[in-house]
């Protein structure tokens, strides 16, 4: 036995314990006991919560004992790692937490005074920037945390060199090693990662046998940092994967024989995955999608379900779009697990609802401020008040999250550019009702002041925080005021299987068509459901994805020259799965999904648009039952040339159009007052740049459009890049949203929309508009009209210009159909990747000409958004009286607002 080391350990824990007690309240331990309890037994929402707030108190009640404070600060930044997927707010912003309260016990001076403790927290910060380093938002890059965690790892190992028990240092440096050795996984080390595991084991069991040896009956075993299974599983399951060296497998044979004597069945060792980690909430989630997949139980399939149903609750406590989007990415993720093992289990219906109910959820954020109106009018001032109070704050949060990714040493300036770049736009405003009541100045003025503050990303963050107190005094107001509206906004949480239902039961026509496609699956779940014989049919259907379509789509897309345009789009077998008596379909993809040109798919002879006559895309199941109220009248429909097309006689023939002479606001008030909007010309969207409409002078962005396009009948964009599949946010997620201008008009309350997913060579472009308008003029509903184009382009019109370009010559057929430009040629016409397939030559290679005017890349980009039959509702403007007005100013005085954006009505 180890007499002098017994009696160093035990002298050494009790001077620990008098520091730590010194000055403190029995309290805090009540306090850091309940905490643990809580966060160790449960991952349900509220038990967390209360465990937060247990630290926290304990730290405040510890406040003279430096010591005692800085171990509840510990405490609390591992709560953080621990359960940073599990409690509200995003992943990245929960492990800033551990970060913060990590570092403060770094810091503590008490603390340090035993090695252990002030190593345990260096490793634990390492560790904290692992998992950061899967976190798409963090600070760092993923490379720049894992070298950090390796670097805070090594820290703590030499940390713990100093002079202090045997046992106490290999129970640390049993954690710190396996720390590393992960670490040193995830950057592709394997032998440094294997001989890190090697050595976290050897100094765990070296700790067990002294503590066995010379505290046999204190239960001092209690007291070591891991259990058994922590340390013999991922040494055996590693060494034996990932490393050929003889003394490791000697180590793995050693486990496998000593493993019954702590309770582990050899089996569970053997059949044990090496690349098993649940710091990657990724990883996490699939385990549970294959558990509930193999065992199809109902309890696994309710362990699924609430993971999901947890990360939607977190997602509603986020700061930023861009966290929002982070959680929605994991989201989506388990609901499209989800979706295929309900699938199997033959509930299509669940899965349908499941997939939608996680899918466009900003669009309905968005568009249910043009669903949602109350009927008393000041409410609905106030109402919009609050929405752009909510707006600031997600925009001052989204300014501090850029800036915290930004060099120090350039924040302060981009901010005060941020900040000039602002004030403009505060007056280019159109339509904007009560706009007295919502001082917009302040916006570029806060941004201004951050610029020159000497924290200016917690400038940020301590406005939005007033703003959202604000927000939230005036959404108990107006819930108050209107309990109606209340009841109305609270539907569009969440979407039900009764929703689902009445969708169904309110578009009998339509055959809605989910098609998932999501990382982590290899294949495309289409799940369609429909009214027959006034009975909902639902079927979910699994399809092989070709290798690397989606990809292939998207370098065309980015006019990338070595794009494969060779598209494998007969994978989907239409024919077999929609009701042939059917001639409707609306289809509700994901974001991969959103790629395809879906109506260019299928077997030969029987692609989507063979089957059907129309295709209709929409941003959500939500949009079919509920409507937009509107409030300025829509008379007339407008035809806009942007200017700089080369063939807008083809495109518009005898239509009266307005020139690209007009000003911003003249196309605006257009736009206001046209039940149809038809624009023909450019539009850009690069990212981070919102999607835009070209004119000879300026742009018209899609905000600027947002109030104008209200009620609206039909919105056309026949522009190239209108419906583009590109996120709107700076540090962007691949997110199931409804994306692309096009989409927003929906969003924005427009019935329908047309717009293309890719930049179509404008000739092609020009003559299915051509025959889109002859259709519609003849009494063909609109979404009809652009299959029918789309059909009749493939099949006889291209045909028509070929012959006419054979008959005519190159220069001559151009010039016949009205071309604005003397020196093109077709070659150059069909864009920078097909033409780049082109062989230099003087002569027109037409086989390859008609194959490029019939790929789908050429005409399926085009896509109509809505559906005809739905209907907006138009409700007379009211403007507030006297009496309003003065009950409005009343009742923000009894508010006490303290943001200074929300101003008294006049």
């Amino acid at each position: 036995m180890d007499f002098k080391g017994q009696k160093e350990f035990t002298n050494y824990a009790l001077s620990q314990h008098k520091i730590q007690s010194k000055k403190v309240k029995p309290s805090y331990y009540k306090c850091i006991d309940e905490g643990v309890r809580l966060s160790s037994t449960s991952s349900e929402a509220g038990n967390l919560k209360q465990a937060e707030q247990s630290f926290l108190r304990a730290i405040k009640i510890a406040e003279k004992n430096e010591y005692a404070k800085a171990a509840a600060c510990h405490d609390l930044g591992v709560f953080y790692f621990t359960h940073f997927a599990h409690i509200a707010g995003a992943p990245h912003s929960n492990l800033k937490k551990a970060e913060v309260f990590f570092n403060r016990a770094i810091e503590s001076k008490q603390r340090r005074q035993f090695p252990e403790k002030h190593a345990a927290s260096l490793s634990q910060l390492g560790a904290a920037y692992r998992r950061a380093a899967n976190e798409h938002l963090w600070h760092f890059s993923s490379q720049e945390s894992l070298l950090k965690a390796v670097s805070l790892h090594k820290a703590a190992i030499c940390v713990l060199e100093k002079p202090m028990p045997s046992f106490v240092r290999l129970n640390q440096l049993s954690v710190i090693y396996l720390n590393l050795s992960a670490t040193l996984f995830d950057l592709g080390k394997k032998d440094e990662a294997c001989d890190a595991q090697l050595k976290s084991y050897q100094c765990f069991m070296e700790a067990l046998s002294w503590s066995r040896v010379n505290f046999p009956n204190q239960g001092l075993e209690n007291y070591i940092s891991m259990k058994p299974e922590q340390v013999l599983l991922p040494t055996f399951v590693r060494l034996n994967h990932f490393s050929q060296d003889e003394q490791h497998k000697t180590v793995c044979h050693e486990i496998l024989e000593m493993a019954p004597m702590f309770g582990i069945d050899p089996s569970v060792l053997m059949g044990a995955n090496p690349y098993l980690d649940i710091s990657n909430p990724s990883i996490e989630i699939m385990q549970l999608v294959m558990s509930a997949n193999k065992s199809q139980s109902d309890s696994d399939i309710k362990i699924l379900s609430a993971k999901l149903q947890s990360l939607m609750k977190n997602r509603q406590s986020t700061e930023t779009d861009q966290e929002s989007d982070r959680v929605s990415v994991l989201i989506q993720q388990a609901s499209s697990g989800l979706a295929r093992v309900l699938v199997k289990k033959d509930a299509a219906l669940r899965a349908f609802q499941t997939l939608e109910n996680s899918s466009g959820m900003r669009f309905c954020e968005s568009a249910s401020t043009f669903w949602l109106y109350s009927k008393n009018p000041v409410t609905q001032v106030l109402l919009s008040a609050k929405r752009q109070l909510g707006s600031v704050y997600y925009g001052l949060n989204e300014l501090a999250l850029i800036g915290e990714k930004t060099e120090k040493k350039d924040l302060n300036q981009w901010l005060f550019d941020s900040a000039l770049l602002l004030k403009p736009q505060e007056k280019k405003q159109f339509n904007i009702d009560n706009a007295s009541l919502f001082d917009k100045r302040l916006y570029a003025s806060i941004v201004e002041s951050a610029s020159k503050a000497t924290d200016p990303v917690n400038y940020l963050k301590q406005k939005a925080s007033i703003c959202l107190t604000d927000f939230q005094k005036l959404g108990k107001l107006t819930d108050e005021l209107d309990p109606d509206y209340l009841k109305a906004r609270q539907r569009t949480y969440q979407i039900t299987l009764d929703d689902l239902t009445e969708a169904i039961y309110s578009h009998p026509e339509q055959v809605l068509v989910k098609i998932d496609i999501e990382d982590h699956y290899d294949d495309a779940l289409v799940i369609v459901a429909y009214l027959q014989n006034n009975e909902i049919i639902a079927k979910g259907y699994s399809f092989n994805m070709p290798k690397d379509l989606v990809n292939n789509i998207a370098a065309f897309v980015a006019n990338n020259k070595d794009a494969n345009i060779e598209w494998d789009l007969g994978f989907i077998d239409w024919k077999a799965i929609l009701p042939s008596h059917m001639l409707k379909v609306s289809l509700l993809p994901s974001f991969f999904a959103s790629h395809i040109p879906w109506s260019a798919t299928g077997k030969a002879g029987e692609k989507l648009y063979h089957l059907v006559n129309e295709v209709n895309w929409l941003p959500s199941l939500m949009y079919l039952y509920q409507r937009v109220n509107y409030f300025d009248k829509k008379t007339c429909d407008t035809n806009v040339c942007g200017g700089g097309t080369l063939f807008e006689n083809v495109a518009v023939k005898n239509k009266i159009i307005c020139k690209d002479t007009q000003t911003i606001e003249d196309v605006v008030n257009q736009l206001t007052q046209s039940e149809v909007f038809s624009f023909y010309g450019h539009c850009e969207h690069k990212y981070p740049e919102r999607p835009s409409l070209l004119f000879r002078d300026y742009t018209l962005r899609d905000v600027e459009m947002r109030d104008a396009v209200r009620g609206s009948e039909r919105i056309e964009l026949w522009a190239c890049q209108s419906g583009a599949n590109i996120p709107l946010n700076f540090f962007p997620s691949q997110v199931n949203e409804a994306l692309g201008l096009d989409m927003r008009m929906l969003e924005y309350g427009a019935k329908t929309a047309i717009g293309s997913l890719w930049p179509i060579p404008e000739i092609v472009t020009a003559h299915i508009k051509s025959k889109y308008d002859s259709l519609v003029i003849n009494g063909m509903g609109a979404s009809e009209a652009l299959l029918s184009a789309q059909q009749w382009w493939v099949e006889l019109g291209a045909d028509e210009e070929l012959r006419r370009i054979k008959l005519n010559g190159e220069k001559d057929y151009l010039c016949s159909i009205g071309c604005n430009s003397a020196n093109q040629s077709l070659n150059a016409l069909m864009g920078p990747v097909l033409s780049g397939k082109i062989k230099n030559s003087s002569e027109i290679d037409f086989n390859l000409l008609e194959y490029n005017f019939k790929h789908p890349s050429a005409w399926a980009g085009l896509r109509f958004c809505g559906v005809n039959e739905q209907t907006n509702i138009f409700i007379p403007k009211v403007n507030l009286s006297s009496d309003e007005r003065h009950q409005v100013n009343a009742l923000l005085l009894q508010l006490n607002l303290k943001s200074g954006f929300v101003k008294h009505a006049r």
